[in-house]
């Protein structure tokens, strides 16, 4: 990570987990890196098919929504780390990159951070980045894995509840800043009505979520529902 940061990202990517950023001009040079918009069409199929056979051979359905909850909490993270740490909304739609990778959090990049100009809250604006920058890779999702829209901006929501406690653990002095963004979120479109944060007193924060869909993890082999699933409520 190297270049000029005016937005505090590079402090954000320090962060472990789904937080990582590389920003700065030199991974120009990687003409693997593409547009994040872009993740969409063969190169989402060929995704979607590599976690499906990770996953032991489950149908696509189930592969495409654990890939969105995946690739939804690095934007999560980003966004709700950087309204946090900094009170600012970074410019993802039009500026993030991705480039293909086997397994973990997906590898993202900018090359010159910037912020969203807004004139409302804090949270209704970083909700706005959150739809701008999500939709067209989600909307593909459903479209060729067959996954509703219900299911996948559930998905987004339950990202935002565990970036939200992953940021707490790591940066607690942060903890009333990063609480309030990410409850003003939940409360705005498209994540307005999918769930909500909840009392957690088994976990180390205090904080836990509460989802109104499921992502179809019980559906693996081997696997079972989420803390946050809306069948073990």
């Amino acid at each position: 990570m190297a270049g000029e940061d005016t937005l505090g990202m590079d402090d954000v990517a320090a962060l472990d987990g789904f937080f990582g950023l590389a920003t700065g001009p030199a991974e120009g040079v990687d003409p693997s890196w593409r547009p994040f918009h872009e993740f969409t069409g063969d190169v989402l199929d060929q995704r979607i098919d590599q976690v499906a056979d990770q996953l032991g051979g489950v149908p696509r359905r189930i592969a495409g929504s654990l890939l969105s909850l995946s690739v939804s909490a690095r934007i999560t993270a980003l966004l709700l780390g950087t309204g946090s740490l900094h009170g600012t909304v970074p410019r993802l739609h039009d500026r993030l990159y991705w480039r293909p990778w086997s397994g973990g959090p997906a590898p993202l990049w900018i090359e010159r951070p910037e912020a969203v100009p807004h004139d409302d809250e804090l949270p209704a604006a970083a909700a706005r980045e959150l739809d701008a920058t999500l939709r067209p890779v989600l909307d593909a999702v459903s479209l060729q894995a067959s996954v509703s829209a219900q299911v996948t901006w559930g998905n987004v929501a339950s990202s935002l509840g565990g970036a939200l406690r992953m940021l707490l653990t790591q940066r607690p002095e942060q903890s009333t800043a990063a609480l309030t963004l990410a409850v003003g979120m939940t409360a705005e479109p498209p994540l307005a009505g999918l769930g909500g944060f909840v009392e957690e007193p088994s976990h180390p924060t205090g904080v836990g979520f509460a989802r109104k869909t499921c992502c179809l993890f019980y559906r693996v082999p081997g696997g079972g529902t989420c803390g946050d699933c809306v069948l073990d409520r």
